[in-house]
C-alpha cells in the first residue's frame, strides 16, 4: 500500500508547460540515476518600459523524499504561509538532498552576463557574506565562452558537496561540464533563485502549491 501510495504521488509531480517549453515530470539527477520530480516551474521576467518582459523559464527538481523529510516543520500551512515568510524555500536549500534547476532562455543570454548577475545577486545577500572568492571566480570561468541563445538551457544541481553545472544540448546529460565544490556557494545560487527576492515569484508560488499539497 505504501508503495502504490508513493507511485500515485510521484504521478501527481506532472509536467508543466512554460511558455511553450516542457518541463519534465521528473529527470534524472546530474551525473548520477537518482530521479528528481518536478517541484514547481515559472518564467523570470522585468518590467522593461511598462511591459514584462520573459527572459527564462526555470524548472525546480527535488528528490521526492524532500516531502516527508519537511512535512514535520511544515505540514498543514497554506502556500500563502509558506511563501510569506520564505518557510519553505529556507529547508528546501538547507535539507539534505539533491535539487536540480533547468533554465531555459527564451531571449538571447552570454555565459559572463549569466554569471555577473547571479553573483550580484549573492552580493545582496547577508546570509552568503562568507562566500569565497575563489569559488565566485571558479563560477565566472565556468561561464566564460558559453552563449545561450532562444531556447537553449543550463542545469544547475546542488548537493551536500556543491554546485554541479551542465550545458545540454538536449537532455539531461550523463555528466556536468563543471564542478565546484563547495556547498556554501552552492546554497547560494540556490538562493538566488528560490529564496527572499529569487530571480522567479512564479517559480517560487509553484513549487510552494505543488509541494504543499503533499506536507
Amino acid at each position: 500500500m505504501g508503495l502504490a501510495v508513493q507511485q500515485t504521488k510521484q504521478r501527481e509531480f506532472h509536467g508543466m508547460d512554460i511558455e511553450g517549453h516542457m518541463f519534465e515530470s521528473s529527470v534524472a539527477g546530474l551525473g548520477c540515476s537518482k530521479e528528481l520530480v518536478l517541484g514547481g516551474a515559472g518564467d523570470r521576467g522585468l518590467e522593461i518600459n511598462g511591459k514584462f518582459i520573459k527572459f527564462t523559464a526555470i524548472g525546480i527538481y527535488v528528490e521526492e523524499a524532500i516531502v516527508p523529510y519537511l512535512s514535520p516543520k511544515l505540514g498543514g500551512k497554506s502556500v500563502e504561509e509558506l511563501c510569506e515568510k520564505e518557510l519553505l524555500f529556507e529547508e528546501v536549500i538547507a535539507a539534505p538532498f539533491e535539487k536540480v534547476v533547468r533554465v531555459v532562455f527564451l531571449l538571447p543570454l552570454t555565459g559572463p552576463q549569466y554569471s555577473e548577475k547571479v553573483l550580484e545577486r549573492i552580493g545582496v545577500q547577508a546570509l552568503y557574506a562568507n562566500v569565497k572568492d575563489e569559488h565566485k571566480q571558479q563560477f565566472l570561468e565556468v561561464f566564460k565562452a558559453e552563449n545561450f541563445p532562444p531556447r537553449s538551457s543550463l542545469v544547475l544541481s546542488f548537493t551536500e558537496t556543491g554546485l554541479k553545472v551542465a550545458f545540454p544540448k538536449g537532455s539531461i546529460p550523463e555528466k556536468p561540464d563543471a564542478v565546484i565544490e563547495d556547498k556554501t556557494f552552492a546554497d547560494a545560487v540556490l538562493a538566488t533563485i528560490i529564496w527572499k527576492d529569487g530571480v522567479s515569484p512564479a517559480a517560487k508560488v509553484s513549487l510552494a502549491e505543488r509541494l504543499s499539497k503533499y506536507l
